[in-house]
């Protein structure tokens, strides 16, 4: 019995690799193509894998960019557990700095025209951070208001917020966590005071 729980502990350990080289290999593809042009036999290929093996991962294209969409969010978001509304600000921080890091990647899952293509399978996880970032503040708002605050928390955390200032301002990341980070504190802040008439 233990010998085939080790051998599924020793497949399972080896599909995640085999799944994290293929993703990978997309993400280095995309620094030099754009990812619609990109085909499963280069990305086989740059992975190291032979086609079938690539297809029993990702039967499509879809899933290997779903695959990638949470490749590029558990890059961003490791180890961060924000408990606060001011530890959020600080995160995004790090946020902004690994994203500068995958550049090409980032932009391409955040900023993809065609969700069916590229599909965002990391909201309810980037939500639910949010949420217990957020928690003490969220919690005294009634439903409208702290649905208005965690929708603008969500975009001003989000690594498209710093592609944006980047493009636009060419702030570098830290100037982007910067602001994002005095807009969380100054919205945060207000939704706490009592409303004024």
């Amino acid at each position: 019995m233990a010998s085939d729980t080790s051998r599924s502990s020793l497949r399972e350990a080896q599909r995640a690799v085999t799944e994290q080289r293929i993703t990978q290999a997309l993400a280095e593809l995309i620094d030099d193509e754009h990812p619609l042009e990109i085909s499963m036999a280069a990305v086989a290929k740059r992975a190291g894998v032979s086609e079938p093996t690539l297809y029993r991962h990702f039967p499509t294209k879809r899933d290997l960019f779903a695959a990638l969409a949470g490749h590029q969010f558990r890059t961003v978001a490791a180890g961060l557990e924000p408990a606060s509304a001011d530890g959020l600000a600080q995160a995004v921080r790090t946020v902004f700095q690994r994203s500068a890091g995958m550049e090409s990647t980032v932009r391409w899952t955040l900023a993809a025209p065609d969700p069916e293509r590229v599909p965002r399978p990391n909201v309810q996880a980037r939500l639910a951070m949010l949420r217990t970032a957020l928690g003490e503040v969220l919690d005294g708002l009634d439903e409208d208001t702290a649905q208005l605050l965690l929708r603008t928390v969500l975009l001003l955390t989000s690594p498209m917020a710093w592609l944006y200032w980047k493009d636009y301002l060419g702030l570098d990341p830290s100037a982007a966590a910067d602001t994002a980070g005095w807009a969380i504190t100054a919205l945060t802040g207000a939704a706490r005071s009592p409303r004024r008439r």
